[in-house]
């Protein structure tokens, strides 16, 4: 198994925030591990449209039809 950079564990740690259990989708309460994934899945996707979207030399801006 390959070894995982320090950084990308630091980055993780500092960009994904689990939220409280209470804050929970009534639905994930009993499966923590699905909670951690799925967040996970969103801060990482957030952080690559961010990165897109600082890239772009012209905002986006969505069709308003």
């Amino acid at each position: 198994m390959t070894d995982i950079p320090q950084i990308v564990e630091d980055l993780y740690f500092q960009q994904v925030v689990i939220p409280a259990q209470k804050d929970w989708p009534d639905y994930l309460r009993g499966d923590p591990a699905v909670i951690r994934g799925l967040y996970s899945f969103y801060y990482g996707f957030r952080m690559g449209a961010q990165i897109s979207n600082a890239l772009r030399e012209e905002p986006f801006i969505p069709a308003g039809e």
